[in-house]
């Protein structure tokens, strides 16, 4: 059931996938295309200060067409909300497959870092700064394509990249010095030192400038001090070197890092810094389709598309070219998800189910005129064929025993109703009638039941398939597709995994609560050097809402697999500081791990 009204019959809204400060991001299904899309719900009570950067997202996205900028579908404004509709990316956050691996290789790292690189060239190209470059904002396709999102904090300076900003903003471990200490800045210019604090947390799985001190972590980034590890090659060193520089003006730019040997090795030359689409080509297939199912001119559809007011029929238009891109068909999908499709089978539905009542369930009723009788004698002796008797559709009073609608009874009653004699019912002119059970007859409820078993069937199909829902007594089944952020374990007992990760929360002073198989821990931000309970580790200090819930995975193929399925870990960020995340989930699972 769709809570927003303003999306109702437009889109199907499904699972939570991502959660903020303000905003909560819906899995969603464009029901005119069938498309996944992700629906991002911004309530505008919450936002207070930060309604600008709403306005300035949606601004820079509706002029942004990259393949690796996550591409704005759709914008709606209520007097209550905004509702930004986006593509899906179902691999999820860079920062999650991080967590994930541990750290990266050179060769992945590589592939996903001349990604990033050539979404920032195109930002550049066309004068705008990110400023809020790192993991968690970048995300991934299914095919681990790279999709930069949340610009609410991006910047296009009127007198272009080089002129200078003011605002302090961006996230403090990624923040470049002269942000740090308050100076007047260039956009490019911190873009790419979030660029050298990226490219190291992708090859070291952790962060060069870190402390839970935030004056210690900012005396860190002025120093620009930070280790290399040993195994980091020495080209990698040299590029995060060159990207990691406290003087702006020694830092490697974007033109040079399109072409820095290390960015190129094994590919065949430089980044591409142009975008392959074009945002306001005009598809011609696309507009066939769009111009018959709404029964006009492509020539008039397209002028009413043009204006690219980024309402429900851009969201059409703009999935039917990225189907086409993927090789899909290009076509419409005309099913009851669509409102007037939802109207036009419900209508059906109701106009056969009342034909049915009226012609064979209704009570049959002899009207009769003074003398008609003794006629109808006459043609009866004289081998006449008998009237058709008139029939109609009697709204049941309430005390009218001869209602058509069936009426539920207690089986008291119908052992008594079977027993006693049939009582005829008499028209309003006083005459006999035919006899009008309060059920209808068996061929009746047969019909019912296979039209009431036809619908359930027709539900069942249209209603997409969920994942095997936890209960009391068993774990949640997950799919054999899409499983991130999943850790596998060595046992084969979920209850006893559930217990060893509550001991493993317990003993590191996370405050848990348990729901069926999920565990959702809080971790509160503390003061530095204090401790928790006694026999407890040392309190982590910064601020985290996150769930681990036990589940089961399906091992081999098919659904008749006879294989037991394997016991995993499902982990989910709900807020707060993904590096804290990163380390609390490590070392908690270790210690579950030790114990299983």
């Amino acid at each position: 059931m769709v809570r927003y009204a303003v999306l109702k019959g437009f889109y199907e809204l499904e699972k939570t996938i991502g959660c903020g400060g303000f905003a909560k991001v819906k899995l969603a299904m464009h029901t005119l295309t069938g498309e996944k899309v992700a629906i991002k719900i911004m309530e505008k009570a919450h936002l207070g200060d930060d309604l600008p950067r709403v306005e300035l997202e949606t601004k820079a996205l509706k002029n942004l067409s990259h393949q690796h900028i996550c591409k704005l579908f759709q914008l709606i404004e209520t007097d209550t909300h905004y509702f930004i509709v986006l593509e899906y990316c179902s691999g999820g956050e860079l920062f999650d497959h991080i967590v994930e691996r541990n750290r990266l290789g050179e060769g992945e790292s590589r592939s996903f870092f001349r990604q990033i690189v050539s979404a920032v060239a195109y930002l550049h190209n066309i004068g705008y700064a990110h400023r809020d470059l790192k993991p968690e904002n970048v995300l991934l396709d299914k095919e681990h394509v790279v999709k930069l999102i949340d610009f609410g904090l991006c910047a296009k300076p009127k007198g272009g990249m080089d002129s200078h900003l003011s605002t302090s903003c961006g996230s403090p471990t990624y923040a470049a010095p002269e942000l740090v200490v308050g100076k007047r800045y260039l956009g490019s210019e911190v873009d790419i030192w979030s660029m050298g604090v990226l490219l190291y947390a992708l090859l070291c799985g952790c962060l060069p400038f870190d402390d839970n001190n935030i004056d210690t972590l900012y005396r860190k980034i002025i120093s620009g001090r930070y280790d290399e590890p040993e195994w980091l090659s020495v080209g990698s060193k040299r590029l995060i070197k060159s990207m990691l520089q406290v003087d702006p003006k020694k830092r490697i730019t974007v033109d040079k890092l399109v072409c820095h040997p290390w960015v190129t090795l094994g590919y065949d030359g430089p980044v591409n810094k142009d975008s392959v689409y074009d945002l306001h080509v005009r598809d011609e297939e696309c507009l066939n389709v769009m111009s018959q199912y709404y029964g006009m001119s492509s020539s008039e559809l397209w002028l009413r598309l043009s204006s690219w007011k980024y309402d429900y029929d851009t969201a059409t238009y703009l999935l039917l070219m990225t189907r086409k891109k993927r090789g899909l068909p290009v076509r419409l999908v005309t099913s009851s998800h669509h409102p007037f499709i939802s109207r036009l089978v419900s209508s059906c539905w109701m106009h056969l189910l009342l034909k049915f009542y009226i012609t064979e369930c209704s009570p049959v009723i002899q009207i009769k005129k003074p003398g008609e009788g003794k006629e109808n004698e006459r043609d009866a002796r004289a081998g006449a064929p008998n009237r058709r008797s008139v029939k109609r559709f009697r709204s049941p009073g309430l005390h009218d025993a001869a209602s058509p609608v069936p009426t539920k009874v207690s089986s008291r009653q119908g052992a008594d109703r079977r027993n006693r004699p049939s009582t005829p019912v008499s028209s309003s002119t006083g005459t006999e009638g035919t006899e009008t059970p309060n059920e209808p007859p068996l061929s009746a409820r047969k019909v019912l039941g296979s039209i009431e078993r036809g619908l359930n069937r027709v539900r069942h199909v249209l209603t997409p398939r969920r994942r095997a829902v936890a209960t009391a007594n068993r774990p949640a089944m997950l799919g054999t597709k899409g499983l991130c952020n999943v850790s596998t374990t060595s046992s084969n007992n979920p209850e006893q995994v559930l217990i060893e990760l509550r001991r493993a929360l317990v003993s590191k002073g996370i405050s848990c609560k348990q729901k069926g198989f999920t565990l959702r821990g809080k971790v509160e931000q503390v003061a530095d050097g204090s401790v928790s309970q006694k026999g407890t580790d040392k309190i982590y200090n910064c601020k985290l809402t996150f769930e681990l819930e036990v589940c089961l995975i399906p091992v081999g193929s098919g659904c008749s697999s006879l294989q037991q399925p394997m016991v995993g870990i499902l982990r989910k960020r709900l807020n707060g500081d993904t590096w804290c995340y990163k380390k609390v989930c490590e070392e908690i699972l270790a210690l579950a791990a030790m114990d299983l």
